[in-house]
């Protein structure tokens, strides 16, 4: 659920490599500017149904609604879907084929439970609801909140939590649930606890309905020794199993690592930065497959970035030299047809400055006073498409400066829409409303074509890139909040 302080992940389909290359008109359709209420506390964007609406769930305090919209982004119709006579909060809401399903948690006798109601495709209840799982409130035990997230083309749900123990989680709690709403996959797992302090990176579920979790061990300090475990990769199983499979290097220190999912070869496509010890720069990156079934490392190769290619991303940009390359976030990893990749990473910074100030008070004359200000940085996109035995095939940049202050980068970064015979990037140009929205099409073979796709303070729009979601192989719908109000931004390519 996008909640309106934080972002949202696309979902992105395969990566075909190799096909035949067009260019098509783009659509856009925007949505009648909504006025948030106070009372509004979250939204999502749940997707399209066979006629091609758009369906937006809406969380507000004490409801919960379903906005429906048509082809050309206009209002059609507004559905109340809360739950009666029930003291409940919604988690998630989830749209899988024809399907919605809504998560949400009780409390009753001191035990908080987790249960699921299936809605139809016009929005009406079918059955009852359904126990999903529980957890004990007594006094001594922490857990976490639920988590729910989706597979990305099957109607499989993962379903997790966390035992705490002063805040380190000791124990991780998972289960798969499939479109029936049974449980087919129930996981009690106890992490590792000497010298490892897990962190949470990245969960998946497969379209077969096999979790993935990959954890950052946040005791690991590669300014030492490098001894123990940096990431873990843990993988439940049927039957109450449970594979691991330790990431490192014995000559690098790994950074931003991520992973993808290849369906098609049934493997873990997994990267990170390499990094030497003291220095915080990266200097090449480390390419892993991993066989999802056994957990077994299929591939682990290193790949030290040469001068030229760190002549190339470091370019113009002030700060970002080839003597001193930050490391990018990795963001998404694409799988080719072949058994490579392409891997997607952006420039991130985060800084936060002191300032002096006076104001006059009437009893204590002039005070001095200081405030901190947060700023917030999105730069450069850097793109490598990988082979399958973990050689670059090429490397790209989409150069980008994108700098605000006090908004937590909400209208920075950018979305990416996969429609297989060609990756899309849009993103503001600059984070002052009169800036353009732009579109960078990169072609199999890397090429990028730059376009405006339009200008954002003649629409009347602010458009929140990272929180959008692509709902068709040539559809991406992207919210935007402008004087307060809330509207929809719907491409079609």
């Amino acid at each position: 659920m996008q909640m309106l302080r934080s972002g949202l992940y696309s979902v992105l389909v395969f990566l075909l490599l190799g096909c035949p290359t067009y260019v098509a008109a783009q659509e856009i359709s925007i949505s009648d500017p909504q006025k948030i209420s106070t009372e509004l506390v979250g939204y999502s964007i749940l997707g399209r149904n066979k006629n091609g609406d758009v369906l937006i769930y809406k969380k507000y305090r004490f409801k919960d609604e379903i906005d429906v919209y048509d082809k050309n982004m206009a209002f059609k119709r507004r559905k109340e879907i809360t739950l009666k006579n029930a003291d409940y909060e919604t988690v998630e809401f989830y749209k899988s084929n024809d399907y919605i399903f809504q998560f949400f948690t009780f409390r009753e006798n001191k035990m908080l439970y987790l249960a699921v109601q299936q809605f139809t495709p016009d929005l009406d209840k079918k059955g009852e609801p359904v126990l999903v799982d529980s957890t004990s409130q007594r006094m001594g035990e922490n857990f976490s909140e639920y988590k729910i997230t989706k597979a990305r083309t099957t109607p499989y749900y993962l379903i997790f939590k966390y035992e705490l123990s002063n805040g380190r989680i000791d124990k991780l709690f998972s289960r798969v649930m499939d479109e029936n709403m049974r449980i087919t996959m129930s996981n009690d797992i106890n992490l590792p606890d000497n010298g490892f302090m897990p962190v949470l990176q990245h969960e998946v579920i497969t379209d077969e309905g096999l979790p993935v979790f990959l954890f950052q061990n946040d005791d690991f300090n590669c300014k030492k020794e490098k001894t123990g475990v940096q990431f873990l990769y843990v993988l439940p199983r049927a039957g109450n199993t449970v594979l691991y499979a330790e990431m490192g290097s014995d000559t690098y220190c790994l950074d931003e690592m991520h992973f993808g999912i290849d369906n098609m070869h049934q493997q873990i496509i997994s990267m990170a930065f390499l990094r030497e010890d003291n220095k915080d720069q990266m200097t090449g990156y480390q390419y892993t497959l991993m066989d999802i079934e056994t957990g077994s490392i299929a591939l682990n190769y290193q790949y030290a970035f040469p001068q030229a290619t760190l002549d190339e991303i470091a370019g113009l940009v002030k700060d970002k030299t080839a003597a001193h390359l930050p490391v990018y976030q990795i963001g998404t990893i694409l799988p080719r047809v072949d058994g490579g990749a392409l891997m997607v990473a952006e420039y991130y910074d985060k800084t936060v400055e002191s300032y002096e100030f006076t104001n006059y008070d009437p009893y204590y004359g002039y005070r001095t006073s200081v405030r901190q200000v947060e700023f917030y940085e999105y730069d450069d996109i850097l793109l490598f498409s990988i082979n399958p035995d973990g050689t670059p095939s090429w490397n790209n940049v989409i150069r980008k400066k994108q700098i605000s202050r006090e908004d937590r980068g909400v209208n920075s970064s950018y979305a990416l829409v996969n429609i297989k015979n060609k990756c899309i990037f849009i993103f503001n140009e600059d984070i002052e409303q009169n800036a353009n929205v732009l579109q960078y099409s990169m072609q199999f073979n890397g090429e990028l074509d730059r376009n405006s796709l339009f200008n954002a303070n003649q629409q009347e729009v602010q458009i929140r890139p990272s929180s959008a979601e692509q709902i068709s192989y040539n559809e991406i719908v992207i919210p935007s909040i402008y004087k307060k109000s809330l509207s929809f931004v719907r491409i079609r390519f």
